[in-house]
């Protein structure tokens, strides 16, 4: 914390500016960087200003002169991290390393590096303008990349390039990531803490200690390297990809981005291209949802809908679709944002709003291609939804997803954004309806006979038992382990279809649709086969 009336007085000794200027903010002595403030209202300009702050501090002002002729190691730190933080290593021994900041301030970026180099630091100080031209000769971009990607070519889980801490702590993230199964990793910067959380089963939970807060800049400039990321931009969200090995495995990450108050906010999918669904009975669902979706399948066109909120599983079971009808003698192309399998055999393609790359031109481009199957990872607007349409219409087998709750509610969807009800009822031959639900933990299940009521709301037998979560080490205390999925599958026949174009809609079907062409979600199952709890069904199945 600066004294703002010290640094005032060194101002007015200086003729800088004198303590009486009309022009001083009012509550310059409520801030903890008043060099900052009048920084950002000119009273002062940056060369000035590092005078005055080398006073303040009693350290010395390093000139652009005695700046090195090439790059300095400085015990392995980072360069990504050094440039970041404007720390320019002017010599080193064995017992010391001198640098020149353009913040002396920085306490955390001066804490990671001692961490790093386990040396005594000097510090200078030097103008910001004076350090980035610096930087520019002497830590040329690839170098930085390459610092950042050199490690990739390794069979093993070796992120680390410079071994410091920020990579070690790296590389127990993800090996728990890993290990718990987890499909995301979110660190997340705040005031005095830096927070680490695991998305596992849908959850967000903590596991272990959370890095010491000194450590944030460094470890998310590690983050950012990996993935290709901008390090000094961190005014803007930023979305990487990279692929790591881990105990020979490969993980493939996407990475993205955010500002906050308080920092940058990081999220990492891990995905795991062995984890991928081979087919449909690789799907976690019963074998009555697989023989109905595979009936779906056996249309050489048309249009199939998956349905349900985010994180529903709507993109896996895409995949298991796909790769169930992969065949030599079928063409598939998948128009996806973002893609998150390769699948081999399919010719895949990222969609690109940036430079114009949407979901509606390439399927127009795709039409060309004389595909077989179309994948379209989403519908989200009229445009796709016709283009889709006329492809499902013209001898295309065409698979996507809507975000809809049910999958009546599909139809529905498609009919507000402006699609004919008779164009839905000519082309879509199914939709599926998905939630994924927590699977009770087999190691800590508990299980109860059910009451009354309960019998009645999910028709189950008087002497019938459930399960409940329980809590134990294999489970983080959570009660469940895993999650399987509940799926409705609506198949429009000819019935359906007739209702559909004489009422233009299925709000109110009454009886149109039958148990031969409409399952409803597998609730009573899952219960009594004690897979899942009555509290995690009602949880994901309360909107209906």
């Amino acid at each position: 914390m600066i004294d703002p009336d010290r640094l005032l007085d060194i101002l007015d000794s200086t003729d800088l500016l004198k303590r009486g200027d009309s022009r001083l903010p009012s509550d310059l002595s409520a801030t903890s960087r008043p060099d900052k403030i009048l920084l950002e209202n000119g009273l002062v300009d940056e060369k000035a200003m590092t005078r005055v702050i080398a006073e303040y501090l009693n350290i010395s002002v390093a000139d652009p002169s005695e700046f090195p002729s090439k790059a300095i190691e400085a015990g392995g730190a980072n360069f990504a991290f050094l440039r970041q933080n404007r720390i320019l290593p002017l010599s080193e021994n064995d017992d010391s390393l001198t640098i020149a900041m353009a913040d002396p301030f920085d306490e955390t970026s001066l804490q990671s590096l001692k961490l790093l180099i386990n040396k005594n630091v000097k510090v200078c100080i030097a103008d910001k303008n004076d350090l980035d031209r610096a930087f520019d000769r002497l830590y040329k971009p690839e170098l930085i990349k390459n610092a950042g990607t050199a490690s990739y070519s390794n069979n093993d889980m070796s992120l680390r390039t410079e071994n410091g801490p920020a990579d070690k702590i790296f590389d127990e993230l993800i090996n728990t990531a890993i290990n718990n199964n987890a499909s995301d990793l979110h660190i997340e910067a705040f005031e005095k803490t830096l927070k680490t959380r695991y998305r596992i089963d849908g959850q967000l939970v903590e596991l272990g200690n959370a890095p010491p807060n000194y450590i944030s800049d460094m470890l998310i400039s590690r983050v950012k390297i990996i993935g290709n990321l901008n390090v000094a931009e961190k005014r803007l969200p930023q979305d990487g990809r990279a692929t790591i090995f881990v105990t020979g495995r490969q993980i493939d990450l996407r990475i993205s981005s955010i500002p906050t108050i308080n920092g940058e906010s990081l999220v990492l999918r891990l995905l795991d291209p062995g984890n991928s669904p081979k087919n449909l009975n690789a799907l976690n669902t019963n074998g009555e949802n697989i023989r109905r979706l595979r009936k779906l399948l056996n249309n050489r066109s048309g249009m199939i809908l998956t349905t349900g909120p985010t994180g529903s599983g709507k993109t896996t079971t895409l995949y298991a679709m796909l790769n169930e009808i992969n065949l030599r003698s079928h063409k598939i192309i998948t128009l996806e944002d973002p893609i998150e399998y390769r699948l081999d055999g399919v010719n895949q393609i990222q969609v690109n709003p940036s430079i114009g790359l949407h979901f509606s031109n390439l399927l127009r481009s795709v039409l060309r291609q004389d595909p077989d199957t179309i994948m379209v990872g989403e519908i989200r607007d009229v445009e796709t939804a016709r283009l889709a349409i006329q492809a499902a219409l013209t001898g295309h087998l065409v698979i996507s997803s809507l975000h809809t709750n049910t999958a009546l509610g599909a139809v529905t969807r498609l009919i507000d954004m402006g699609i004919e009800p008779f164009l839905i009822s000519a082309a879509v031959k199914g939709v599926i309806g998905q939630r994924l639900v927590k699977k009770l933990c087999a190691s800590c299940k508990r299980k109860r006979k059910v009451t009354p009521p309960e019998a009645a709301a999910y028709r189950l037998t008087e002497d019938s038992f459930i399960g409940e979560p329980g809590g134990c080490s294999a489970c983080h205390q959570t009660g469940y382990n895993g999650r399987i999925a509940i799926m409705e599958i609506l198949r429009l026949d000819e019935k359906l279809r007739q209702y559909l174009l004489k009422n233009g809609n299925l709000e109110e079907f009454d009886g149109a649709v039958d148990e031969p062409n409409f399952k409803p979600y597998e609730i009573r199952d899952c219960i009594k086969m004690l897979q899942t709890s009555i509290d995690e069904i009602t949880g994901q199945l309360n909107e209906f």
